[in-house]
C-alpha cells in the first residue's frame, strides 16, 4: 500500500479538485458500511475545506493509502496548535473490500510514528454505531467505558480494531435526533427569574462575542470527561471571528441562543447547518456555567434556539452528542424530543 500525506491548505487548487471525488467516494462508502443513513454522507464543500484550509487555532493532516492507484484507506489528524500541542484526534478507516488485510493497522502505524516524530502523544479518536446495529449484538460480549457508563459491543469492526491498537474507551456519547418542531413547541412554563436569552443567526455580533468566548472555554473544561481530551482551550473575541469566517467558507450558518443575567453570560448553544444540506442540523456546543445551574437553562436554551431555527431556516431536524454519564442534558434533550440515533465510543492513547 502506498500512503501519501496531505497537510491542510498545501496543495494546489488543482490537485484537490483531482484528488477530492476520489475522496468522497471513499467517506461515503464508509458510512454506508457503518450502518450511518444519508444525514452523513460527506458534503463536498466541507471536505475541501478541510483540504485547503488552516488557521492559528487548528490545523490538519490527511493520510490516503492506495493500491493500484485507488484509494483504500484514509486517515485523518486534527491538531490543536494555540494549545493542547502534544495532542491530535485520529480516524482511520478502510474500504469494505480491502478489510481484514492488515490495512488499517498499517496505516494508523504510520499515523502514529508521524505525530510522535511531531511530538503529538496524547490521541484520541472515535467511532459512531448506529442503534440499530448495536442492539443487533445485545447478547455478546461488551467493552464498558471507563467513566463506568455505557458499553459497545467487541465484536463491532470499529470496537475490536480500536481495542488491538492499545486505544482504551474513555467514554461513550448518545447521539439524539429530533425533529425541529418538537422542542419548538415545547412549553416550559413561566421562569420567573431574571434571565433573558437572545437568539441570533449567521455570526456572533460583535458586542457578544468575548461572552462566547467564555463560554466556550468554560466549555472545554466543563463538560463530563473533558479533561480527558486536553486541556483548557483559549478562546477570545478574535478567535469567535475566525471561526465565524472559517464556517461561512464552508458553507455553514449557525444558529445561536445566549443565555444573560445583568448583562453577563450564563450559557450558550448553538446548531449548525449547511446550505448543501439544509434540512439537518448539527448540535454544536451548549453550556450553562455552574454558578447558574439549577434554572433550567439548558432546556431554555434549546427550545429557543429550535423555535428560531423553525421560523427562521429550512432545518427538520437537529442531531445531538452528549456524554451517557451527562444525565441532566440527557435529560433535558428526552424532554425536547430526542430519541436516541446511535451511539459514540470515544477513545485514548498515549504514545510515551
Amino acid at each position: 500500500m502506498e500512503i501519501t500525506r496531505i497537510r491542510a491548505g498545501t496543495r494546489a487548487p488543482a490537485d484537490i479538485d483531482a484528488i477530492l471525488p476520489e475522496i468522497l467516494a471513499f467517506d461515503l462508502e464508509i458510512n454506508r458500511a457503518a450502518g450511518l443513513e444519508e444525514d452523513f454522507d460527506p458534503i463536498p464543500d466541507e471536505v475541501r475545506h478541510s483540504l485547503t484550509s488552516t488557521s492559528e487555532y487548528r490545523t490538519s493532516v490527511i493520510w490516503l493509502g492506495r493500491i493500484d492507484g485507488a484509494v483504500v484507506a484514509k486517515g485523518v489528524a486534527e491538531l490543536r496548535l494555540d494549545s493542547d500541542t502534544d495532542t491530535a484526534e485520529v480516524w482511520t478507516g478502510v474500504h469494505p473490500d480491502h478489510r481484514r488485510r492488515g490495512l488499517g493497522a498499517a496505516l494508523l502505524t504510520v499515523m502514529e510514528n508521524d505525530l510522535r516524530a511531531k511530538g503529538r502523544s496524547a490521541l484520541s479518536s472515535y467511532c459512531e454505531i448506529p442503534q440499530s446495529v448495536r442492539n443487533a449484538d445485545l447478547r455478546g460480549a461488551h467493552l464498558a467505558a471507563e467513566t463506568g457508563a455505557g458499553s459497545l459491543p467487541v465484536a463491532l469492526p470499529e470496537v475490536s480494531f480500536l481495542s488491538s491498537r492499545c486505544y482504551g474507551l474513555a467514554q461513550i456519547e448518545r447521539c439524539s435526533v429530533a425533529p425541529t418542531a418538537a422542542a419548538a413547541e415545547l412549553d416550559l412554563g413561566t421562569d420567573a427569574d431574571d434571565y433573558v436569552i437572545e437568539t441570533w443567526r449567521g455570526p456572533v455580533p460583535e458586542h457578544r462575542q468575548e461572552h462566547i468566548a467564555l463560554l466556550k472555554r468554560r466549555l472545554s473544561t466543563d463538560v463530563p470527561g473533558a479533561a480527558k481530551f486536553g486541556g483548557e482551550e483559549s478562546w477570545d473575541g478574535e478567535r469567535v471571528r475566525a471561526l465565524d469566517a472559517e464556517k461561512k467558507a464552508k458553507g455553514e450558518s449557525m444558529a445561536t441562543a445566549l443565555a444573560l443575567l445583568g448583562g453577563e453570560p450564563a450559557g450558550y448553544t448553538q446548531v449548525g447547518h449547511s446550505t448543501d444540506r439544509p434540512t439537518v442540523g448539527w448540535q454544536g456546543g451548549t453550556l450553562v456555567l455552574r454558578e447558574h445551574r439549577g434554572h433550567r437553562l439548558g432546556a431554555r436554551l434549546k427550545v429557543a434556539n429550535h423555535r428560531s431555527l423553525a421560523a427562521n431556516s429550512a432545518v427538520e431536524r437537529i442531531y445531538t452528542w452528549n456524554a451517557v454519564e451527562n444525565r441532566w442534558m440527557l435529560a433535558i434533550n428526552d424532554q425536547a424530543g430526542f430519541a436516541t440515533w446511535a451511539w459514540v465510543g470515544l477513545w485514548t492513547k498515549s504514545l510515551r
